[in-house]
């Protein structure tokens, strides 16, 4: 149980924990949506009937493609990804980062098996860290916070005895109309670089090159090339590191919390390339309760989807209905 710190500086005097945007999309979100006695689901809440048919009508082929990244438990791989770390670690720690992160999602896997005569068994207990840089998971809303409270005004507290955003997104069902917004194809590149963030202008291109209206509940499936990057040898920089990193800017969170889509799926995360390295998109969870799902792998999806000369499909993500879970691994299909 973690128990919430109480700062000795009255809250109204310390620094705002988001960014201006982020305000400004939450009062506009608030005034929308927002109402007397009802709770707030966030963005999930736009996938409606409608976004869901559109989904349906987005399926011509019968073809389906996984988005997660796989959960590397094999103790031999697990060994090479820590001494990549470990290499790494003069590095980050020459950018003052006390704590340095595994980067595989911190998942811990034991595997029971009994053989009895001809008879064989087998069970296991899996412990995970929901969030990271590599692990495709969905956050929840109890994963970023301000002012002592969750998204809609939940009690950071809340977390502690009956948290239900997982439950109540599981149980509405998130399969609606996924477009995929394809970044290098639009820049003419393989991947997004630190130094270039992607922009608002950058994904207005992106629609206007798939073709397509985007409706309030649409699935966004922002490719920046991340599946490159790596298989090129860049290692993709852990939250604790705070520095600019390939993503999505600032006006590119402005972006999408103007265009409503009911859930966000990304391979790269924020851009991080504003003063505090703030997390720009990720603040959206608070400010509109913005269901993001991390780490997805895109590159593969883009590919066929090019392929198959289109841009949408039906994305379907179904979280496991846990009570108080901040976010939890997801494996999001998409039929096209």
């Amino acid at each position: 149980m973690t128990n919430p710190v109480q700062p000795a500086t009255p809250i109204a005097e310390l620094p705002d924990p988001l960014l201006p945007s982020a305000r400004k999309a939450a009062d506009t979100h608030a005034q929308k949506y927002h109402h007397e006695g009802a709770k707030c689901r966030g963005s999930i809440a736009l996938i409606d009937e409608r976004a869901r048919l559109r989904g349906v009508a987005a399926v011509k082929l019968g073809r389906a493609i996984s988005l997660e990244r796989e959960v590397e438990t094999r103790p031999a791989q697990l060994e090479k990804l820590a001494e990549v770390m470990r290499q790494e670690k003069a590095q980050w720690q020459s950018l003052a980062v006390a704590e340095l992160p595994d980067g595989h999602g911190g998942v811990d896997l034991d595997v029971q098996t009994g053989v009895h005569g001809r008879n064989a068994h087998g069970g296991d207990v899996i412990k995970y860290d929901a969030h990271g840089i590599h692990n495709t998971h969905m956050d929840g809303f109890a994963h970023i916070g301000a002012d002592g409270t969750w998204h809609g005004g939940i009690p950071v507290e809340d977390s502690q005895h009956d948290e239900d955003t997982m439950v109540a997104w599981a149980k509405h069902g998130i399969a609606t109309r996924g477009v995929l917004l394809d970044i290098p194809r639009v820049r003419g590149t393989e991947w997004v670089t630190a130094d270039q963030p992607v922009t608002a202008a950058e994904l207005d291109a992106a629609v206007e090159l798939a073709g397509v209206t985007l409706e309030p509940g649409d699935a966004l499936l922002i490719y920046q090339g991340r599946d490159k990057f790596e298989a090129a040898g860049h290692r993709y920089t852990p939250g604790a590191v705070l520095q600019p990193r390939p993503g999505i800017d600032g006006s590119g969170a402005t972006w999408i919390a103007a265009h409503e889509p009911g859930v966000v799926l990304w391979d790269f995360h924020d851009a991080r390339n504003n003063p505090g390295a703030r997390l720009e998109v990720h603040e959206l969870i608070w400010a509109i309760g913005l269901c993001l799902v991390d780490n997805s792998l895109l590159g593969p999806a883009a590919e066929q989807l090019r392929a198959a000369d289109t841009f949408v499909g039906q994305l379907i993500a179904a979280p496991t209905a846990i009570h108080r879970s901040t976010g939890v691994l997801i494996n999001p299909l998409l039929l096209f």
